[in-house]
């Protein structure tokens, strides 16, 4: 079990990743290194391979609702990772929603025709080397619709018109945008995927619970790139990030035991810090 604890010094010796992506970093300390963990190889999505003695393990893959979200956090975890290590809101990159008119609840349609949508665009832009990272997300009333998040690697500036995007994807509504006020793209795009508002009030994660379990979130084209990672000690990191620093967390690996009279007891396991750092704020 992990819970939320109260933020803790890392010891500046430490050894800590380190995450980079563009302006955006993130630091993780982890108290305790699980030796145990690290004997064990993942060699497929059913299969792990005990390093020690060689012998191929077969994972068990939970199917209750409470997994399917925790696996779904993990999913925007690293969705928003690689968001922010493609995209800044730079003069080349549109963010685009496509909707449906009707109360569209075909997810084989919805990729159908999105297909059909990306095509006509790469048509628009020919001669030009696109990046994509399209992520689908479910409305309340059921619905299904689309954000595109869309990048020129050609040139400079990209600009196409929302009338003009509204007539290629053909089924609905389209918003189109550039996101210049937002200095974390992957964390204002999360909001959208994970938060329902309900009149003025907003329930966070409650939109977790509209996807159905094994769906495709996200799709990205072959030439995004992917968060650089090193390990490093963390003196170095808060030398030259501590003045960038946005939010940290700090989260306590608890295991629950029951001694012989029945008493349930905590037990500490591992600590896990995270910090954040922007570089675009001070």
């Amino acid at each position: 079990m992990i819970i939320k604890g109260e933020n803790i010094e890392i010891p500046e010796v430490s050894r800590v990743k380190v995450k980079k992506m563009n302006h955006i970093v993130e630091v993780t300390y982890i108290e305790k290194k699980n030796q145990e963990l690290l004997r064990y190889k993942k060699i497929s999505k059913d299969e792990m391979v005990d390093k020690t003695t060689g012998e191929i393990i077969q994972v068990e893959h939970k199917e209750d609702r409470k997994g399917n979200i925790s696996s779904l956090r993990r999913t925007i975890s690293n969705l928003r990772d690689i968001i922010n290590t493609n995209f800044v809101g730079g003069e080349n990159e549109l963010f685009i929603t496509l909707t449906y008119a009707e109360n569209m609840k075909d997810t084989e349609r919805l990729y159908k025709d999105f297909d059909k949508f990306y095509k006509k665009l790469k048509r628009r832009l020919r001669g030009h080397e696109l990046l994509y990272i399209s992520v689908v997300e479910p409305q309340e009333r059921g619905a299904w619709h689309v954000h595109l998040l869309l990048k020129d690697l050609t040139c400079e500036s990209l600009y196409i018109h929302n009338e003009e995007i509204e007539k290629m994807w053909g089924q609905g509504f389209t918003k189109t945008e550039r996101l210049h006020h937002v200095d974390n793209v992957g964390a204002y795009l999360s909001a959208y995927l994970t938060n329902i508002k309900e009149g003025e009030e907003t329930k966070k994660g409650q939109r977790l619970y509209l996807y159905p379990p094994g769906m495709n979130i996200y799709r990205c084209s072959r030439n995004v790139k992917r968060p650089i990672i090193v390990e490093k000690e963390y003196k170095q990191v808060k030398e030259k990030l501590e003045k960038y620093k946005t939010y940290e967390s700090t989260y306590i690996v608890i295991d629950i035991d029951e001694n012989i009279n029945g008493v349930r007891q905590l037990k500490q396991l591992n600590c896990i810090k995270k910090e954040y750092y922007n570089t675009r704020r001070l």
